[in-house]
Order: structure tokens, then sequence, then C-alpha cells
């Protein structure tokens, strides 16, 4: 996994905490745990998390009166981790706003690809590029780019990790039988950089290569779609 995402596990029950963080660390997860509620929600306050790992029978509060609490502090997908295998306690679970719902007993392998399954869900809807109004969309912000600025961001969208001279730069975005093309470049790279400030997570930086180019190191959810 390239990306270290990050989950919040809210059970009591020490053994099952114990055992799910350790196969989900093993998967390339950062793991943060609860035992309560009320810790959770403290956690949540401070921390941001990808997804949240929600037990149902808990001391302080049940799984979906915490359910509809932590919707009011994040949208992150929530998926449910219970005993309890009635059809009705997943549709009430669902309905006070949860994702997914697995009972247990169940295999890690699975709980590993549900949460998988969530985080990308999740995480392709931080970012949209709209092609015919050249805007790009993330975390709700819209960034609305000239012409010449959103055919160099894709390109560099589609080079990830690769040094671009600004020879090719300027040969792919622009007329090549013009001059002044380095300052061109970097004056559209600085305006790009501008724009883009503050969605490197999600989107991606683009990098200096002294003497070389450029090269752009993509986000989040640029990794998940190339």
């Amino acid at each position: 996994m390239e990306q270290s995402y990050c989950l919040l596990t809210v059970d009591d029950e020490s053994d099952i905490q114990r055992t799910n963080r350790k196969y989900l660390e093993a998967q390339g997860y950062k793991v943060d745990t609860a035992v309560c509620a009320e810790e959770a929600l403290d956690m949540l306050r401070q921390n941001r998390y990808d997804c949240i790992l929600l037990d149902v029978l808990m001391p302080d509060m049940d799984g979906f009166a915490l359910c509809q609490a932590v919707r009011a502090l994040t949208s992150a997908p929530i998926l449910f981790l219970s005993c309890m295998d009635d059809e009705e306690d997943k549709v009430k679970g669902l309905m006070a706003g949860g994702d997914d719902y697995i009972t247990k007993p169940y295999s890690l392998k699975e709980l590993s690809a549900r949460v998988y399954a969530q985080v990308r869900r999740s995480m392709m809807k931080r970012f949209v590029i709209d092609h015919d109004q050249q805007l790009l969309t993330v975390d709700g912000r819209v960034i609305s780019l000239p012409q010449k600025e959103f055919e160099l961001f894709l390109y560099l969208l589609g080079n990830p990790g690769r040094v671009l001279t600004t020879k090719e730069l300027y040969s792919e975005v622009w007329n090549p039988g013009k001059v002044d093309m380095t300052n061109t470049v970097a004056v559209h790279i600085a305006r790009l950089r501008r724009r883009l400030e503050g969605t490197e997570e999600i989107v991606g930086r683009i990098e200096t290569v002294r003497g070389e180019g450029y090269r752009f190191f993509p986000g989040t959810e640029v990794r998940i779609k190339l």
C-alpha cells in the first residue's frame, strides 16, 4: 500500500482490538484504538481518519448512537463490526449512518478488503476533474484553471514521478516554435502551485529538479486513480 491511511477502531474487547490492529498495520494502515464512545469522540475531535471501525455493543453508548454522533464530526466511512447478525440490526446500522456491516466472527482478510473498499470509495469522492469546464474539485473546493494551466496539470498528472524537462513541457503544452520557453513554463508552474496550495495531500505536489525541470508527486487520491 503506497499511502498510509489512518483508521480508528472502537471496541471494548481488547483481544479483538489487538488482533485487528496488528493485522491492519501489517497491511500498511496506521491504526488508533478506542475502548468506549467517549474516548472515540475525543479522538475524532483531534484527528482525521480515513475509516472508522465500530463495535455495536459497548459499555457507555451503543454503536448505533455513537455512529450518529460520529456523523456530526466526520464524513469518513464507518464499518460496523458486530456479533449482532439480524437483518434488522444491519439495517439499523446503515440507517444510523454506517457504510458497511460485517458480523463476527469474520476473517481478517475480509476485514482488510472491506476497509480498503470503503477507503477507496471515500477518497474517490474527494477529487474530481471536470475536463469540459477545466475545473478541479478538491474536498468541495472548486479550483478553476486557465486553459494552459489545466493542460500543464494534466500532463504532470499523466507522468507521475518522472523528471520533465522545461523543453518537454513547453513542447507538449505550448507552441514549440516560440521562444522564451523557460520563463513561460516557470511562470505557469508557479501559478499552478499557488492554485493547488493546500491540496498537496490529496492531489499532489510539483517539485523543482534543479538544472533539469520538474517532477510531479501524486497525492492519495491521484495514486488511487492512476
